[in-house]
């Protein structure tokens, strides 16, 4: 190699070595740029927490809505036991109360008794059921 073909083939690498430089340069100072400009990272990190919380909120209510869900079908399943356990008591009461004025019924009728006696008996009934029915709207 001749002395001028070294010296252009030095330059070109120089060349090379000096576009490869300003490249690296060009990213240098556009990373010092961001790194230097705090509010447009401060908006760029705040719009990273606003998203992270929508999706946290929205995991949130969908976890709300399923739990109520589960809650509501529940509370009907117990809402339908105790119905029909009111029901049956109900029942179980109402018949005691008939079994008691048809007691008392069949002793007022088979007593010679006077009119003050029937009475009596009639009102005790009357009261007994009074107080059954109570009982029944009570539970």
């Amino acid at each position: 190699m001749t002395s001028g073909e070294q010296q252009r083939f030095e330059e070109e690498r120089l060349q090379a070595e000096i576009v490869e430089l300003r490249s690296d340069l060009g990213e240098t100072v556009e990373a010092l740029v961001h790194k230097a400009d705090v509010p447009a990272r401060a908006k760029e990190r705040g719009n990273e927490l606003k998203a992270e919380a929508i999706e946290r909120g929205m995991e949130l209510q969908e976890q709300v809505i399923d739990r109520s869900v589960e809650l509501g079908g529940r509370a009907i399943e117990r809402g339908n036991e105790l119905k029909t356990q009111v029901a049956e008591r109900g029942s179980e009461l109402r018949d005691r109360a008939i079994a008691a004025a048809e007691r008392t019924r069949e002793a007022v009728s088979q007593t010679p008794a006077d009119l003050w006696a029937k009475l009596a008996a009639a009102g005790v009934a009357l009261i007994t059921l009074m107080i059954i029915v109570r009982r029944v709207r009570r539970s």
